[in-house]
């Protein structure tokens, strides 16, 4: 009897052995793998711009592409830099307060070569690149109490100094000729005096002044000419006024509004096909950003906001690069309160099809960007980001040399359409 009980028992033991080395060999390393293969592919996503619902909100299952595709960020230069833009192939130049650098971005140590301009431009207000290797630069010189113009030539680094009446200028899309508002009329009465104001253009040589017509507007005038045919006159933007947009034929000299508005701000594409439309309500409240055609038809509504100034245009197919803002509550009167700076705003960098209107977050950092550009090849995104003052350079080959997965976005009542 006693012997069958430990027969029993010795059988139940080495069952109880078979199974637990059962356990231990199939299943419990399977389960370890499992979990380390998990872990492994997990991506944080803490520190990623929180958006509110159906804000460039991409779906669960769009989610880890644009955590886990993360573009080449390089720093550039990291210096108070006052502006930038291309100069050559592979080179930047940019302006600070110790005057002009350049540097060759494709070389892995970037060194910066000083070029001498004789002239110190220490609180510039714009800067415009024209397709021909010159710089339209306005700035307010040293004991000087109104802003001037001058033109920088990249190559021979040879500048030249506009009227000092002249308010406002752009180049045109060629690059060859310069159009600009003059305006000599006086802050206070002057008995006998004669003003002078009116729209006129130079030629690729900056001479040959030729009046296209004679009209007096705010000396706040912003002018832009993204096609031949038109130019493009507005006022500086506040919530507080309601402005319009006029465009003038180039053709037969004849103005036209365009479009209307408050807090009113107009950006275009490198060939006026596409337009950036950033208007809020009557105080300046709830701005928002719109994507319109040359026409003036609106094709849809950023469910973000950003400043047209914060987006860029690539060259050569339909995708617009922008800082869009992370946060979206707004409060005071916009785009007022920015500009003034009592607010402080940070911005996420997407990629946006705007054939398709679906976006791509491109880094999962937030920067504050003072200007943004893209490369004349398409592959670089260049900006400033303020908060860091460091300017970086984005690859962004990819949207333009292969297919790309792109990122549908959850649809919202005003949402991409």
């Amino acid at each position: 009897m006693k012997k069958t009980i430990l027969i029993i028992i010795l059988i139940i033991f080495i069952l109880a052995l078979i199974g637990f080395a059962f356990y231990w060999f199939y299943l419990k390393p399977a389960t370890l793998i499992e979990q380390t293969e998990e872990g492994a592919g997990s991506i944080p996503i803490g520190g990623l711009p929180t958006v509110s619902p159906g804000e460039l909100t991409p779906s669960p299952a769009a989610a880890t592409p644009i955590i886990e595709k993360k573009l080449l960020l390089k720093t550039l230069a990291s210096k108070d830099i006052l502006a930038f833009w291309q100069s050559g192939t592979s080179s930047l130049q940019y302006l600070t307060k110790d005057g002009l650098f350049e540097i060759d971005y494709s070389l892995s140590d970037i060194k910066e070569q000083k070029k001498e301009l004789g002239v110190n431009f220490a609180n510039i207000l714009s800067i415009e690149p024209s397709v021909k290797g010159k710089i339209l630069i306005k700035y307010v010189a040293q004991g000087a109490t109104k802003p001037s113009y001058s033109i920088l030539d990249v190559q021979t680094q040879e500048l030249k100094n506009l009227d000092v009446y002249i308010k406002n200028a752009t180049w045109s899309p060629d690059g060859e000729n310069l159009i600009y508002y003059y305006s000599d009329s006086p802050l206070y009465y002057q008995e006998n005096f004669k003003e002078s104001s009116y729209l006129a253009q130079l030629d690729k040589n900056l001479s040959n002044r030729k009046v296209l017509m004679n009209f007096k507007v705010a000396s706040d005038v912003l002018l832009s000419w993204p096609t031949t045919t038109s130019v493009y006159i507005s006022q500086k933007p506040s919530g507080l006024t309601e402005t319009t947009v006029l465009v003038l034929n180039m053709k037969n000299k004849t103005f036209q509004p365009f479009v209307s508005g408050y807090g009113l701000i107009l950006k275009w594409d490198n060939l006026g096909q596409y337009g950036l439309l950033f208007t809020t309500q009557s105080g300046g409240i709830n701005p928002k950003l719109q994507l319109i055609n040359k026409d003036g038809y609106i094709l849809a509504d950023f469910p973000n906001v950003a400043l047209p100034e914060k987006c860029v245009f690539a060259h050569s197919k339909p995708i617009l690069f922008c800082g869009i803002f992370v946060n979206s509550s707004f409060s005071g009167v916009w785009p007022d309160v920015y500009y003034m700076g009592t607010v402080d705003f940070v911005e996420a960098l997407y990629a946006i099809n705007l054939e398709t209107m679906e976006a791509q977050l491109l880094n999962d950092r937030n920067f504050k960007i003072k200007d943004i550009q893209i490369s004349k090849d398409n592959q670089k995104l260049f900006f400033y980001d303020e908060k860091e003052n460091t300017l970086f350079a984005l690859d962004v080959s990819e949207f333009f040399e292969k297919p790309q997965t792109t990122i549908t976005l959850t649809p919202s009542p005003t949402g991409f359409r």
